[in-house]
């Protein structure tokens, strides 16, 4: 057994097999202490302001990796340097340019709780706001990385309103928005497509109430419309048509609405009701 076995042979051979291992254990360890240092030492007798400058010339060249491995010996050899802050917003950087964001997320997010006071923490704020944007997935996914999104940029759109920082945040804002907007959309055209009506319009009024400025509500309303059609609630129906052609006229859904009944047609949708007779519809969802 594995766990019962003793080591067999002579005792000589024994001692050879153990100052074999102990030289094979100090090179292993060797090798890593000089991993760890060659940052270091690749940098030897360099002043905070020559690495500084160094750090800044590879950023602005776009070299991340030089630039990074620059600012992180300088904050780590110098942390009272007087741009210490400045080189950890370009460390930060660096992460973000090399697509690196959770690392980027980490380094933001020190700055602007660190140093929540210096001039470079409403940057900070930013790049945390885009970091968090650059990690939201396809709407398919989970969205916990674009809910931080959201309420981060909203965070900074709010507290920097009327600057160019402020309505980049709030652009970004509207996109993750947007972002959430289409997976509530998603769940209700999976339920509404497995013919779920009642799940979907739970869904698609939720959406309605939460996501009312997004692009995905009017698709929810042109559906709201097929469903209510299909159940024959004609009140709920004209209240969804009147909704749609109000507080969305240029969207595609109520061009299409307005083009159905011109054409006098029972829906703008597919129907899942018995057939009747009927003109052809004039626009339809694609789903199904």
């Amino acid at each position: 057994m594995l766990n019962g076995s003793v080591v067999t042979g002579s005792p000589a051979a024994r001692g050879q097999d153990s100052r074999h291992l102990c030289a094979r254990g100090l090179g292993l360890l060797v090798g890593l202490l000089g991993a760890a240092c060659s940052s270091g030492s690749q940098y030897s007798g360099w002043t905070e302001d020559q690495l500084y400058a160094h750090g800044q010339r590879a950023f602005d060249a776009g070299d991340w990796g030089e630039a990074r491995r620059a600012f992180e010996q300088l904050v780590l050899a110098f942390p009272l340097f007087d741009h210490a802050v400045e080189a950890r917003y370009y460390l930060a950087r660096t992460f973000y340019e090399d697509e690196q964001y959770v690392s980027a997320v980490s380094e933001f997010t020190r700055i602007v709780q660190v140093y929540p006071d210096h001039e470079r923490a409403r940057d900070a704020w930013m790049g945390l706001c885009r970091s968090y944007a650059a990690l939201s997935p396809h709407p398919e996914r989970d969205q916990q990385f674009t809910i931080e999104a959201h309420n981060t940029c909203r965070n900074v759109a709010s507290d920097f309103r009327g600057t160019p920082i402020g309505d980049s945040a709030m652009a970004v804002t509207r996109e993750m928005r947007n972002k959430l907007g289409q997976k509530a959309f998603g769940e209700g055209q999976w339920y509404f497509r497995r013919e779920l009506l009642e799940s979907a319009e739970l869904v698609f009024n939720q959406l309605l109430e939460e996501f009312s400025d997004t692009d995905a509500a009017p698709r929810a309303l042109a559906l709201l419309i097929e469903i209510y059609e299909e159940w024959g609630w004609d009140d709920q129906r004209d209240d969804a048509r009147a909704r749609l052609l109000e507080n969305y006229p240029d969207s595609p859904e109520a061009r299409a609405l307005g083009q159905a009944a011109r054409g006098d047609t029972v829906s703008i949708v597919r129907s899942r009701a018995p057939p009747r007779q009927q003109s052809p519809s004039a626009w339809s969802t694609g789903g199904g």
